[in-house]
């Protein structure tokens, strides 16, 4: 059993923090009561292994209750993640709007 699993409405969470070139990428397997077992793909990229189980245990969470899954925090955009591991800023010029 892995050591972030969570038991929760009688199901079994088991979130993943897996080293990624963007970060960590979280994903999670939900087993059911019935022992069906459903694995969700890659939910985001985050820059701490913390954040990524945290961020998949919310998503599992939210299915199990039916409700839609959270969206990405603004801070832990992928996009953005990516743009401040590799030290890069947005150009400014053509593409910016806010002037």
């Amino acid at each position: 059993m892995d050591r972030h699993a969570v038991h929760y409405r009688r199901h079994v969470i088991i979130p993943l923090a897996s080293v990624a070139a963007r970060g960590y990428a979280a994903s999670v397997f939900v087993t059911g009561p019935s022992g069906r077992r459903k694995a969700f793909g890659i939910l985001g990229y985050f820059s701490t292994e913390e954040e990524a189980i945290e961020y998949a245990t919310s998503c599992a969470k939210a299915r199990i209750e039916g409700n839609r899954m959270p969206g990405l925090p603004r801070k832990l955009s992928a996009v953005r993640h990516w743009f401040l591991r590799h030290g890069m800023r947005r150009q400014q010029g053509l593409a910016d709007f806010s002037r």
